[in-house]
């Protein structure tokens, strides 16, 4: 295999999911609303759909750590239906209707995330080097430019564009993903089915209590993530500057992921990742306070040292903390951190929305930041 090939290809693969991830989160609540569909409701739409997807993650998970499945067709079969449901939204006008497929869309692109990381530690077991936090990097930039251009759609055209973009973003996934190697076989070799199954959480303390961190953080990052677009006209913005608020956000995440292994040398990733849950409460407390539209852009340069220090840590902190031979089922762990945050900041930012407003929101997630901190904190001196 060519290294630079493999790593543009990589790249390409990390760069489109995390496109997907774009319309899924960032724009549900705008579409759905559109729709007549109410807060409450699409706080229980996306918990649920992210339920399912941190159940079919471990399931998915375990079956290609045990090579009973091929993940890459695994994902060619999501994918192809992904593409197909989202183009579907075109024609279907009831609301009801468009929720449910809109989450089923939301689950398949959070099912996919593991098995996509697993590709580049195939790449490691075949001796090829692939830098996971250049290829994260790429996919910033490319979410940052679809950040932009879809809010600015949005804000000219309507919300009809946000399912079109995402079933050309599938199609472009299902492209990459017929050209990259099989993960069958390959990328779990090493791990016998007995080794596979025997992953416990209660064998490793310090992780788990780094997965409870995390998911508090989670929280409040998906929470504001979901409902984002009402902190933005709290203070008089719209789907413009949404656009930009999370556009601005990707591109600062860009330097510290494309750095992340020299900057990390021969440090763990643990000081690393409890580094970045001590940033994202210092940002939830400035989001309380926040008055403009300006503040909140202002607020989105933290991202570097947050979301973009978290994003590059997490897939070395499993792989120094739990081995190789667990690789797959601990990075679906790792991302049901987030599926968990979104399930509890759906339901509980609705909740808070519907009864309260904006200012309930941003410091339920203050608070749940603040105790993820210090979960993260401890399992940080425990390890």
């Amino acid at each position: 295999m060519d290294e630079r090939r493999e790593n543009i290809r990589y790249c390409a693969l990390l760069g489109v999911h995390t496109m997907m991830l774009c319309p899924a989160i960032n724009f549900v609540a705008p579409y759905l609303s559109a729709a007549q569909v109410s807060t409450k409701s699409i706080g229980i739409l996306v918990a649920v759909s992210c339920l399912l997807a941190v159940v079919f993650q471990q399931i998915f998970g375990r079956m290609v750590d045990r090579n009973l499945v091929d993940g890459k067709k695994l994902l060619l079969f999501m994918t192809a239906v992904l593409t197909l449901a989202a183009f579907s939204l075109v024609f279907v006008k009831g609301g009801g209707l468009r929720a449910v497929i809109f989450g089923g869309l939301y689950c398949l692109t959070l099912i996919m995330m593991p098995i996509l990381y697993s590709f580049s530690f195939f790449y490691e077991n075949k001796g090829i080097s692939v830098n996971y936090g250049v290829a994260r990097g790429c996919g910033s930039m490319s979410y940052a430019a679809c950040s932009i251009v879809l809010g600015f759609l949005v804000a000219e055209l309507g919300t009809g564009v946000v399912p079109v973009t995402y079933g050309l973003l599938g199609a472009a996934l299902f492209a990459i993903l017929l050209s990259m190697p099989t993960l069958k076989g390959t990328a779990s070799a090493s791990a016998s089915p007995t080794q596979s199954r025997s992953l416990q959480l209660s064998k490793f303390p310090a992780f788990r209590l780094m997965l409870i961190g995390l998911s508090l953080v989670m929280l409040f990052h998906n929470m504001l993530m979901t409902y984002f677009i009402y902190a933005i006209e709290y203070v008089g913005g719209d789907s413009s500057n949404l656009g930009i608020a999370l556009g601005l956000a990707a591109v600062l995440e860009i330097p510290v992921l494309f750095l992340y292994t020299r900057i990390k040398g021969n440090t763990a990733s643990k000081y690393f990742l409890t580094a970045s849950g001590v940033f994202f409460f210092v940002k939830a407390a400035l989001f309380v306070v926040a008055q403009s539209v300006t503040m909140i852009y202002l607020i989105q340069c933290l991202q570097i040292v947050s979301y973009g220090l978290m994003a590059a840590a997490r897939v070395y902190y499993v792989d120094e903390t739990v081995g190789k031979k667990y690789e797959t089922t601990g990075q679906a762990y790792m991302s049901a951190t987030e599926n968990v945050g979104i399930v509890f900041g759906s339901i509980i930012g609705g909740f808070l929305m519907h009864s309260f407003g904006v200012g309930a929101l941003l410091w339920g997630g203050a608070v749940a930041s603040l105790v993820g901190m210090i979960c993260m904190i401890k399992s940080m001196r425990d390890s």
